[in-house]
């Protein structure tokens, strides 16, 4: 396959300014791989990034982090060859660093500063760290709507892997996005029988109804203070809902506080609640290698999230797209560059 010389690719310059340019294509050193991307996704951080900017997403700079495609070109030492299909995550953990050695390798000191950005792009250059760790072959079989969900489905493993669920577990979750979304599928597929989920975009609740949850209004919530909920997953990232979000467990229970809050924010809490009813609050971050493990398994035998595309768009319709999320408009989109 002839690899040409420039490539069409979407920069961030500054909050609510893209631009569609042309950049170099990237030359692969030794371990790296060289990928074609065939289906690129929307992604809720890539939307803050957008509106306010993000300290994780350098400007100007690539945008897009979810991808699947093929492999183009290979260095040296890579374990994929030209024409392999492949779906992966856009970070890998060191596995030498204190976090890493005491088994929180969502935490590596370095796995923020080496993300692979930018997979709005005709072709993106996967390192050789995170070729090797976290970048799978893709079985023909799982199709690429569902192969380019894994980066978000890994986070959702990630916080999964910190609490036990059974058939009986009761769970309430805040915020019908896509991961409030995909919270509710990987729990149903656990065989977790009584999953609500409570929000207001009332098209995106049906959509939670249809991947099996029971569904309440946001507002309706208050019925459920001080309930009977094992877990209650926070998936707004709003300082209001991490603050409410204990009222909701049960004595004994667990908050998970997934979604992620604007910087400079502060929640305060009923220290008697937290207390006295002793109630746990969980904040995981990012993933580490075996929750990636976890939500690839979790696709190849038979976990459906392409019901989360709302449609493709092109790359050239981008500003078009984000200003359709900030109105509540779709889940995610996929850009096939």
């Amino acid at each position: 396959m002839a690899i040409p010389q420039t490539m069409s690719a979407l920069i961030l310059q500054a909050p609510n300014q893209l631009t569609y340019v042309k950049r170099e294509v990237p030359q692969p050193g030794p371990g790296d791989i060289l990928v074609k991307v065939l289906a690129t996704t929307t992604c809720g951080t890539d939307l803050k990034a957008y509106l306010r900017g993000h300290p994780l997403i350098p400007m100007p700079g690539g945008l897009g982090h979810e991808y699947s495609g093929e492999v183009v070109a290979a260095g040296v030492g890579s374990k994929f060859t030209v024409g392999d299909q492949v779906m992966g995550v856009h970070s890998a953990p060191c596995q030498a660093c204190a976090s890493c050695l005491r088994g929180q390798e969502n935490l590596c000191e370095t796995v923020t500063s080496t993300m692979v950005l930018g997979t709005y792009a005709e072709y993106v250059l996967i390192p050789a760290r995170v070729a090797r760790l976290n970048v799978f072959i893709r079985p023909p079989e799982l199709a690429l709507e569902n192969a380019v969900l894994l980066e978000p489905l890994s986070c959702v493993a990630q916080a999964l892997s910190l609490i036990d669920v059974a058939s009986s577990t009761r769970i309430l979750i805040i915020g019908p996005g896509a991961i409030g979304l995909m919270f509710v599928a990987a729990l149903r597929a656990l065989g977790v029988e009584d999953v609500v989920l409570a929000g207001r975009n009332e098209s995106r609740l049906a959509l939670g109804e249809q991947f099996g949850a029971r569904i309440t209004k946001y507002a309706e919530l208050d019925q459920h203070r001080e309930g009977n909920f094992d877990y209650v997953i926070e998936c707004t990232g709003t300082v209001e809902v991490w603050e409410k979000a204990p009222d909701y467990s049960r004595r004994g229970g667990t908050v998970i506080l997934f979604g992620g809050c604007a910087g400079g924010t502060r929640a305060s809490f009923d220290t008697r609640r937290i207390h006295y009813d002793q109630i746990t609050l969980l904040s995981p971050f990012h993933f580490g290698t075996k929750a990636v493990l976890d939500a690839r398994k979790w696709l190849i035998e038979g976990l459906d999230l392409s019901r989360l595309i709302t449609s493709e768009r092109s790359l050239d319709e981008a500003v078009a797209v984000f200003g359709d999320l900030a109105a509540g408009k779709g889940m995610k989109y996929v850009f096939k560059p």
